[in-house]
């Protein structure tokens, strides 16, 4: 099938169902306690390409142009612009997923490709209703793909409907996991960093720090990445590191905050606090900041300008550091496979360096500039 032909049948074809009674079944649902999936529910890494050893090949070629210079598609491959249609948990300290979306326009552009891009943005696991809503607006726009994200149950519900009940092509990010269920109708593409692995990094720098410990666990709020992030960890850790507490947040600066000092009320001794998220790593800063405390290690998850700023003050002695752009680069790069016909990975998963305050600044630097290489306004292949 051409492209042409392709795009007629999304434009022809994008809502199968009335989305008035869309809106409604999740309004409903939304109102009903859905069952979340457990970590058993997905497929890590391993377990997947090992069912679908030609996806291996894919991520492969696609990895090779992540890392390399940009491959301008040939005049004549676009008969008109790709619309690319985005919903982001975006207000949050974090810079991830702005930095993302800086990524993917300015590859977009490298590449040559034409594209519109409408993009949308709430608080991270609040505002579902708001997210709907947004979704549904941008549906009626009839877009080629639509990014979004997967971490809660009222999430999985919706974007099980979504993949029901649209042809537009569906990318989930911050998801690096297929669900098992979704076997026969996957969404188009996942992108991000694998929530386990970092947490198993973060795991391996821990036990080499401390031979033995008292720890608590700050996570996000509910959700599989929570789950991810932190199972990852526990389990990664040795049997020396005893965790004495954890509590959940809201993903915010302020809410992790309160648990840190919950936490500590309850466990002054505490050795470290292993924080889930970049919101949740420096609310347990402010926290520690507060009870004037400078003897609780805390860490960073994500790499982001706070994180390192953070870092070279002395206040977060361990970064956990995605190379960020790198998702927003692989959908631009999985979009230009799309175009010209070429296969496109079901899973995309960026790389992780550990920082910590034992590196020098220039090196510490040079990982910053890889990681932004888009987002931070220079181009460095």
């Amino acid at each position: 099938m051409t492209r042409e032909s392709q795009g007629d049948r999304r434009f022809g074809g994008v809502i199968r169902q009335q989305w008035s009674c869309f809106l409604l079944l999740m309004v409903m649902a939304c109102l009903l306690k859905v069952q979340a999936a457990g970590l058993g529910d997905y497929w890590t890494l391993e377990q997947y390409y090992n069912a679908h050893p030609d996806q291996k090949v894919w991520l492969e070629e696609l990895q090779r142009e992540v890392d390399k210079d940009p491959v301008p598609v040939k005049p004549g491959v676009q008969n008109r612009p790709v619309r690319i249609a985005q919903v982001y948990p975006g207000l949050q300290a974090s810079s991830y997923w702005s930095d993302s979306e800086k990524a993917l326009v300015g590859r977009l552009k490298d590449l040559g490709i034409e594209f519109e891009l409408e993009a949308r943005y709430t608080s991270p696991n609040t505002q579902l209703d708001e997210q709907i809503r947004q979704i549904r607006e941008l549906l009626d726009w009839k877009p080629d793909y639509l990014i979004y994200t997967l971490d809660s149950p009222r999430q999985k519900l919706l974007v099980e409907r979504l993949v029901q009940n649209t042809e537009t092509r569906l990318i989930l990010q911050n998801i690096t996991t297929p669900l098992k269920d979704w076997e026969l109708r996957q969404p188009f593409m996942y992108v991000g960093f694998d929530h386990t692995e970092g947490a198993r990094l973060l795991a391996q720098h821990f036990a080499k720090w401390f031979a033995e410990a008292d720890y608590g666990v700050l996570f996000r709020s509910k959700g599989l990445v929570s789950q991810m992030r932190g199972t990852g960890f526990i389990q990664g850790v040795p049997a020396e590191h005893r965790l004495l507490s954890s509590y959940y947040s809201d993903s915010s600066r302020e809410g992790g905050r309160n648990a840190a000092l919950r936490m500590l009320s309850e466990h002054p001794e505490l050795d470290y606090i292993y924080a889930c998220s970049t919101d949740v790593a420096l609310g347990a800063l402010d926290a520690l900041e507060q009870l004037e405390r400078k003897d609780v290690v805390v860490n960073g998850w994500g790499g982001g300008p706070e994180e390192i700023e953070q870092l070279l003050s002395g206040r977060l002695p361990v970064v956990l550091m995605r190379l960020s752009d790198e998702a927003g680069i692989a959908m631009a790069e999985a979009m230009r496979r799309d175009l010209i016909g070429k296969p496109v990975p079901k899973v995309y998963s960026g790389q992780f360096v550990v920082l910590d305050d034992r590196m020098a600044e220039e090196n510490i630097r040079h990982y910053e500039t890889r990681a932004h290489r888009y987002s931070g306004g220079a181009h460095v292949q």
